[in-house]
């Protein structure tokens, strides 16, 4: 019989993924995939649709087989172990709740399978055979030690049909976390929810997590929960891991140019740059006194995020920098925050994105004489330089970057 539940019972397993590689006909998914997770970490795959997040999560739950690679599951090989066999739990975009049975019954069936013999879940003749009463006991109070920790005791006697979404993914959760898994795997849980109540469960899961102190995998496209969740994030594009790291360092370093535009919203700036002939930087023509280590003529990428782009009425007051005039095409309003959709003036007329504070606004609309002419200023010290082939390199004088090789 599983141990029953309770907060301080539950550790988390490490998961190792080595050269995992994934195929269907002439499609392959998954290429070369390696990936360690630390026992009771949080780590989110995150990435666009289609770049191969939720294969890597069923090949990991045995729900799927690689083509090739190994898989560790605290310790031991376990390509070949069946999906009961893994000591890992699923939470599904659908809750995939029975819709006849009450949340208490919903809860309790995971270890009802995995302990009771077919004789004993019989609904006349179970209660003959030996054992069975003390071992639904076990069942009966490991349900309500989960319930009380999900806080829904006061649910257990409804059919899911009564429930609101939120309240359907505890009972979904809970009925994962009754088993003990080393591993909770969870594929888009949230995305059934609207806004406001997604934060809300969002907080919860990261609350529930650290103090069961469990391992999540976490798959997601929503870089929002991604951000604000993990404890690391492997970011995929195209089959392939590009980059793992805190979320602070994937923001403030994305080792490529893909990250880069994935991670943040608004979207990161991303302007034509190159090299030279004396090796330093230049941007629309004009040095930034920046070098990069790539050759004289080489083309580069310049990424400025929105928040970093200083904005004025009139030529602002920081100095150092070359100020540029640009027109506003769209003014977001976010109540505490403003975003600015600009384009530079001139022969470029190159899309620029600016993000500052309400109070910063007002100020700039109250001493302006034209309602859609700005200047801007991008601090070099700001920038984030990639190469032409988009990864991020080396600059002197760039204090938020670091060249960060890729995983995969």
């Amino acid at each position: 019989m599983e141990a029953c539940i309770g907060e301080n019972d539950m550790t988390g397993t490490a998961v190792r993924l080595s050269k995992i590689s994934k195929g269907y006909g002439t499609s392959q998914v998954l290429r070369d995939i390696n990936l360690a997770v630390d026992a009771g970490e949080f780590m989110t795959l995150v990435g666009p649709s289609g770049c191969g997040k939720s294969t890597l999560l069923k090949i990991l739950a045995g729900l799927d087989q690689p083509d090739d690679g190994v898989i560790e599951i605290g310790g031991e090989i376990a390509n070949q172990f069946r999906p009961s066999k893994r000591n890992i739990a699923m939470v599904f975009q659908s809750y995939a709740l029975y819709p006849h049975m009450r949340v208490r019954d919903n809860l309790a069936m995971p270890l009802i399978m995995a302990n009771l013999p077919f004789a004993a879940r019989m609904p006349v003749i179970g209660g003959l055979v030996p054992g069975t009463s003390a071992k639904r006991r076990q069942i009966s109070t490991a349900v309500g030690e989960v319930s009380k920790t999900l806080g829904i005791e006061a649910l257990l006697e409804r059919k899911p049909s009564e429930l609101s979404g939120g309240q359907r993914q505890r009972v979904a959760l809970g009925r994962a976390m009754v088993r003990q898994p080393g591993v909770f795997l969870m594929d888009e849980p949230l995305s059934n929810l609207d806004a406001a109540l997604r934060t809300q469960v969002r907080t919860e899961l990261v609350e529930l997590q650290r103090r069961l102190k469990a391992t999540f995998v976490y798959v997601t496209h929503d870089q929002v929960e991604a951000m604000t969740m993990s404890d690391r994030i492997a970011v995929m594009m195209d089959g392939a891991i590009v980059q793992v790291a805190t979320p602070a360092e994937i923001y403030a370093a994305p080792a490529d140019i893909r990250v880069a535009r994935f991670i943040g919203s608004p979207p990161i700036n991303i302007l034509p740059a190159e090299i030279g002939a004396r090796g330093d930087l230049h941007l629309f023509g004009e040095s930034q006194k920046l070098r990069t280590g790539l050759m004289v003529g080489e083309r580069a990428q310049i990424g400025i995020r929105p928040e970093d782009v200083a904005v004025a009425a009139e030529t602002p007051l920081r100095g150092a920098c070359r100020h540029y005039e640009a027109r506003i095409r769209l003014i977001e309003n976010l109540g505490n925050e403003i975003i600015l959709y600009l384009t530079l003036a001139g022969d470029s007329q190159i899309p620029l994105t600016a993000r500052l504070p309400q109070r910063e606004w007002s100020a700039i609309r109250e001493s302006s004489d034209d309602p859609d002419l700005l200047r801007v200023e991008l601090p070099p010290e700001r920038f984030l330089v990639f190469d032409a082939a988009g990864r991020l390199v080396r600059s002197e004088g760039v204090q938020n970057s670091k060249r960060l090789e890729a995983v995969s």
